[in-house]
């Protein structure tokens, strides 16, 4: 059962990864929503290949029949794809965006803040003008007080092709 063990280990680690994401402050673009998801199944399942090849899954398991077989790989397989997506859509690009991304200013709309919650003690929802579509973002003490609780806001944060990683308020928008 080395090979197995092995197997769970990684796999652990990367949800864990994966679970970082919770803590991160990072809207995905579109078109990484859609690609995360492609790369996730060949990447996941390239490697659930790999592993399972490598490590005779089948023999380890003691698998006679052909419909244990298959539910043993689409079972393993699914979870290591979706594992390996959970790493992709935010980890990853978070942090491909927070290195590689540029800094850039863009208006987003208060919808509401929150304190407390999840990895975030402060949180602040918004829509960035750019995606019409709500985020939570989570900000420090600083920038939550300094929020508005409604109107249009002009934040500084660094983008890439992945999505758009907010880190500060500069100042409320004209007419906001």
């Amino acid at each position: 059962m080395k090979g197995f063990n092995h197997y769970l280990f990684w796999l652990s680690t990367l949800a864990l990864f994966g679970v970082c994401g919770l803590y991160f402050s990072f809207y995905p673009s579109t078109a990484w929503k859609l690609g995360s998801v492609v790369c996730a199944l060949l990447l996941g399942g390239g490697l659930y290949a790999w592993l399972a090849w490598r490590e005779r899954f089948v023999a380890l398991f003691g698998l006679e029949t052909a419909s244990a077989r298959l539910q043993l790989h689409l079972t393993l397989g699914a979870l290591l794809v979706l594992v390996v997506w959970g790493a992709l859509q935010v980890p990853v690009a978070a942090l491909f965006t927070q290195w590689l991304g540029k800094e850039v200013d863009f208006s987003a709309r208060i919808l509401g803040k929150d304190q407390g919650g999840l990895g975030c003690e402060y949180r602040v929802h918004l829509v960035l003008d750019a995606a019409a579509q709500g985020m939570g973002v989570c900000v420090s003490e600083d920038v939550w007080l300094s929020l508005p609780e409604s109107g249009v806001v002009v934040m500084r944060g660094k983008r890439s092709g992945l999505g758009i990683n907010p880190r500060q308020v500069l100042h409320e928008s004209v007419g906001g």
